[in-house]
């Protein structure tokens, strides 16, 4: 089943766009993952949800920090 499975206005971007639930398109839901992990919500990202260890969870932040930067993308503070 494809997770963007119709076309509306992303809430991210305000494009039209094949979007998910949310509704974001794929760029913006994966700004949100990286948000998400930057503020270390790790229950909400998909990135850590089935991590079990904090170390694991805090190494997949400091990868994401180091490839796209410490400033949140989409989440606004």
């Amino acid at each position: 089943m494809n997770e963007y499975q119709y076309e509306a206005e992303c809430h991210g971007c305000y494009s039209t766009k094949k979007v998910n639930h949310i509704p974001l398109c794929a760029s913006c839901n994966n700004k949100l993952e990286r948000d998400l992990v930057r503020q270390r919500n790790y229950e909400y990202s998909d990135l850590t949800a089935q991590l079990s260890s904090s170390e694991d969870k805090e190494k997949v932040r400091k990868d994401v920090i180091n490839q796209y930067g410490e400033k949140l993308e989409l989440v606004l503070k």
